[in-house]
């Protein structure tokens, strides 16, 4: 598949949490690595960085409430817990934002920002450049950047890629939305024509990494009120035997329910707001 934007692949699903302590002692529940904190050096926001082989999940909350905080406060205060948006990858942030600029798209600036990660041994500052696509331009994905990660040894330590429920990375993310038509034509300028597929059910995205990020209408077992939607609201990860994922579940006190040998599902309860999903199957 050709990249659009020069975008490559979901970087980073992005959660919202109202505590970074507590956010860590769940997905550490649920056999996660949780890697020391993180603290945005130009805002009054922290995260929590589970990382994998090529893909990571943030978790975002705010620690010093007097500054900037990226519209946390206000995401938390209407949505609650749970995925606020997403991080595309690219390798060449600089070159995305023209081609974005040229396609379009309202980018906002083109941004060099670094965070505090907090070693034990000593802190360091990892470094990335990004945009952030307007709101109109990103209808069904609620926040995105574009992102260019500028040091990834930093954050990225052996150390941290491995975890006891034997997750490895971002397989898709689903989310639901009112208007097909208008949030096909907006995905089609951010991601191109060939990511794009349009059935009566909703607009269904494919990254060249083979990640997806399924969009639908709601369901009518699920209905959800307008001020709901568009939103993001689950997240599939692959894991390494499903079985091994089950049995370190069992043995964790940690509630899920198994749909034949083919997925496992955690509720929003026990995941800080997502409803997320285990598979063995990866991104193809």
């Amino acid at each position: 598949m050709q990249k659009h934007n020069g975008i490559e692949l979901i970087d980073h699903p992005v959660i919202a949490v109202t505590d970074l302590d507590q956010a860590r002692e769940t997905y550490e529940r649920l056999g996660f690595t949780v890697p020391p904190r993180g603290s945005h050096i130009e805002w009054g926001t922290g995260n929590l960085c589970i990382m994998f082989g090529d893909d990571y999940l943030e978790m975002r909350g705010i620690i010093d409430a007097s500054r900037f905080t990226m519209h946390l406060d206000s995401h938390l205060d209407k949505f609650g817990e749970g995925l606020m948006g997403v991080a595309f990858g690219t390798a060449d942030v600089k070159a995305s934002y023209s081609e974005a600029i040229a396609n379009g798209i309202d980018t906002g600036n083109l941004r060099q920002l670094r965070r505090n990660f907090e070693h034990p041994e000593g802190w360091t500052q990892p470094s990335f450049e990004l945009f952030a696509p307007a709101a109109a331009d990103i209808e069904g994905l609620m926040h995105v950047v574009v992102i260019q990660h500028l040091t990834p040894e930093l954050i990225r330590r052996p150390e941290y890629l491995e975890h006891a429920n034997g997750c490895l990375g971002v397989n898709s993310m689903a989310g639901m939305i009112y208007d097909i038509a208008g949030c096909a034509e907006k995905m089609r300028r951010l991601l191109g024509e060939d990511a794009v597929e349009v059935s009566e059910a909703g607009v269904f995205l494919r990254l060249p990494s083979g990640q997806r990020i399924d969009l639908r209408l709601p369901q009518q077992d699920r209905p959800g009120s307008s001020d709901e939607i568009p939103r993001l609201e689950s997240l599939t990860l692959h894991v390494r035997g499903l079985q091994n994922t089950a049995d370190f579940f069992s043995g964790n006190g940690v509630e899920f329910e198994q749909s034949g040998a083919d997925e496992i599902y955690v509720a929003p309860d026990n995941t800080c707001g997502v409803r997320l999903l285990f598979t063995e199957s990866r991104p193809t």
